[in-house]
Parts: structure tokens; sequence; C-alpha cells
């Protein structure tokens, strides 16, 4: 079967690319993201501590279900390993892309004092760990041009990329289906 023969199942007669595959789930993996994070907003909760990574579960989750949409729905099956892979970072970009606009947004407009309030308790962080005050000054002096909406928005972009790509390496390997057989002409 042939990706430009397929047809997508929300009734559009166009062809479902690995590209058009990747963007759709990339816009629902970060439509699960901002939920996460509102709701962590909604909730109070310390999101400079482990409870952040549980995040990450929403962007695994993402680029798994995304892969294997277009491996069983779109492409007969069969996927390649770089197909998956390449299917995992176009999911993680896009992620990132949005995220890094809602960064933005919300730290620019929503509520800027929650960036004071995360500056507050990255500062307390190392107080706790018994920094001396002038390490804490130097790191904060460090640390505080990093924490602006303009480059907490970059740094989602880039974050979002670097981790969705260690995430597509290893569900790559599992989620990866080769036609064997001789007639095989999928990705």
């Amino acid at each position: 079967m042939e990706n430009s023969t397929l047809i997508d199942p929300m009734g559009d007669h166009k062809p479902v690319t690995l590209f058009r595959n990747a963007l759709n789930y990339g816009l629902y993996t970060s439509v699960g993201f901002i939920i996460v994070y509102l709701l962590f907003y909604a909730l109070d909760v310390d999101r400079t501590g482990w409870v952040n990574y549980l995040a990450f579960l929403v962007l695994v989750a993402g680029i798994y279900f995304g892969i294997k949409a277009y491996r069983d729905k779109y492409s007969g099956g069969f996927l390649s390993y770089g197909s998956c892979l390449g299917t995992g970072v176009i999911i993680s970009v896009i992620v990132g892309v949005v995220m890094a606009v809602y960064t933005y947004l919300f730290f620019q407009f929503f509520d800027p004092s929650e960036l004071t309030k995360i500056i507050e308790m990255t500062e307390q962080k190392m107080v706790d760990k018994g920094l001396t005050d002038d390490q804490i000054d130097q790191a904060m002096a460090i640390s505080s041009k990093f924490m602006s909406p303009v480059m907490m928005a970059i740094s989602s972009i880039f974050g979002m990329a670097l981790w969705g790509t260690i995430f597509s390496l290893i569900l790559s390997i599992f989620l990866k289906k080769n036609d064997d057989s001789f007639a095989g002409t999928h990705a």
C-alpha cells in the first residue's frame, strides 16, 4: 500500500504523510502538555523538582502513539527505524515550538509573578544545599539571564527537541517493523 493513496480518517481526501501524522500528534501532545502545566499551576505544584519530569510522560506517550498510528494505520503495519525516529523528532520539535509560544505567553502576560516564584524557589534550594552567599549570588546572576520569558521559550524548543530525540531513539527500537517480504516497499 503506497503512502500517497491513503485517506485521512478525518474525512479529508488528502494523503496522510509522515509529516502530517507527526504534525497532528505533535499538536495533540502539545495540548496534553499545556493541560498538565495548567494543572500544575492550578494546584501550585513545585515545577522545579521531580514532578516536572512526570510531564515528560506526555511527550513519551505522544511520540509512541504518533509513531504507532502512522505505522499501523497509514504505512501498512511496517515502518523503518529511520522513519520511526523521524516521526518522533518531528513530533518533539512541534511540541517544542507550541510550548515555546505557550511559555512565552504564560510568563509574559498571564502570570509574570510565576517566573519570580520559580527564581525564588531556585535560590531557596541553593540555600538548602548549604551554598555560601557568594556562590548563590554567582549562580543566580547566571540563572537570572536565562529566566526571562524569551529565554525560557527558546529553551523549550531545544529542550523538547533534545529529550524527544532521546525518547525517539529508544522508542524506535521497539516500534520499527521492517517489511522483509520480497515485494516490501514500505518506509
